[in-house]
């Protein structure tokens, strides 16, 4: 576990030492249910360890929520596509002074971010709307 060719104990620095003695305390020292806040009552050992109690913790202090997320990445999105859009359009105008932009391929969605489960979600509510609407049967879906 410990370097020996390091100079701090096995640590680089005497920063990267302390940070290791701290989470080692910290997994050993014990808080009882009877001196923490109902919320971070452990019912089962009793009492929580300093390092769960700072997890718990960093956890309530993540600002930044499920929906949050979703909307920056759709922000990043948005500006790779503008970014493209930027480099591929064409823009010609037509009699009447009718402004058209043509695209000399489509748009590369490769590079976005996607929620993964969400996608598979609406894909299979997709196709539950068709079987439902009709559109198609259960037994079309089916594989030999």
């Amino acid at each position: 576990m410990l370097d020996s060719t390091k100079p701090y104990c096995g640590f680089n620095n005497i920063d990267e030492l302390n940070a290791h003695v701290e989470g080692v305390f910290a997994e050993c020292i014990e808080v009882p249910n009877d001196l923490l806040p109902e919320k971070y009552h452990d019912k089962i050992r009793g009492g929580r360890t300093l390092a769960r109690l700072n997890e718990l913790i960093a956890e309530e202090e993540e600002t930044e929520t499920a929906h949050q997320k979703a909307k920056a990445a759709k922000a990043r999105n948005i500006e790779k596509l503008r970014k493209q859009f930027e480099e591929k359009a064409i823009y010609t105008t037509h009699k009447g002074g009718t402004d058209f932009v043509d695209m000399e391929s489509g748009f590369d969605y490769g590079e976005n971010e996607a929620d993964e489960i969400q996608l598979a979600k609406n894909e299979y509510a997709f196709v539950r709307g068709m079987v439902n609407g009709g559109l198609i049967e259960w037994d079309d879906l089916e594989t030999e």
